[in-house]
């Protein structure tokens, strides 16, 4: 029978290593998405070390960098999608299993960890153990920033169930409640990742999107009383700060 690490494997030799071969133009189109929807929760000190667990091909990473941080890491099972990034990032790139990597790591030696679509792939006692490293290797007032699905959404089980190899989505509750277990108190953040607007087209999805979630939210006051958090997107993001 094969085992969760098996299935894992062969994903990466299957799936991920046969992925796209990212562009230039791939990259710019990446880092400006990236970027906008980042926005105020990026770091003023552009020389504060950063790390993108599960970074892929290092499109954050390369994000980051555009925006003038100069002191990049990043860490990743898949060796062929580190080789592409290195075409295009400067920073430090890492194979490894992103919570051993962090438990290697000093405390205090990171002012910025993100974690995008890579939460919903660890199991749940290992939840603990990556939430609880990512705050022990932040340096106080740093923050943790991830993308995960979010099971309120309507349409959250398309995120959930889109890959194989994801375990679990989450709501901005239960992220909350994981943030409590691990140190990092109630400060606690979310936006959704519906669209932004920067164009004709754009600007049209995001008004679309304004007066469709506007249903979404009615629907849960009918049902339920409550907006269930108010985040509606099928993948959402969050941030936990680190007291200081």
């Amino acid at each position: 029978m094969a085992s969760l690490e098996d299935i894992t494997r062969r994903y990466y030799e299957t799936t991920a290593s046969r992925g796209h071969r990212p562009t230039a133009e791939h990259y710019k189109t990446s880092s400006a998405g990236l970027l906008r929807r980042l926005g105020s929760w990026l770091p003023e000190d552009r020389t504060t070390p950063c790390i993108d667990l599960a970074c892929g091909c290092g499109e954050l990473i390369y994000a980051l960098e555009q925006r003038g941080f100069t002191r990049t890491h990043g860490v990743d099972l898949c060796v062929e999608e580190l080789d592409e990034a290195r075409k295009f990032v400067r920073g430090e790139l890492v194979v490894g299993d992103v919570i051993d990597h962090l438990a290697a790591q000093r405390e205090d030696a990171y002012g910025f960890v993100t974690a995008f679509n890579i939460v919903e792939h660890l199991p749940k006692d290992r939840l603990i153990d990556f939430f609880r490293e990512a705050h022990r290797v932040l340096r106080p007032g740093g923050a943790l920033v991830g993308m995960v699905p979010n099971a309120v959404s309507p349409f959250g089980a398309a995120a959930r169930y889109w890959d194989i190899t994801h375990r679990i989505a989450f709501t901005p509750n239960s992220i909350t409640q994981l943030a409590a277990m691990t140190g990092w108190g109630d400060r606690v953040e979310f936006r959704e990742c519906g669209p932004v607007p920067y164009g004709v087209k754009s600007a049209i999805r995001y008004v679309a999107w304004r007066a469709l979630r506007g249903a979404i939210e009615a629907w849960f006051l009918v049902e339920n009383g409550a907006t269930r958090g108010g985040i509606y997107s099928s993948d959402m993001l969050f941030r936990l700060r680190k007291e200081g």
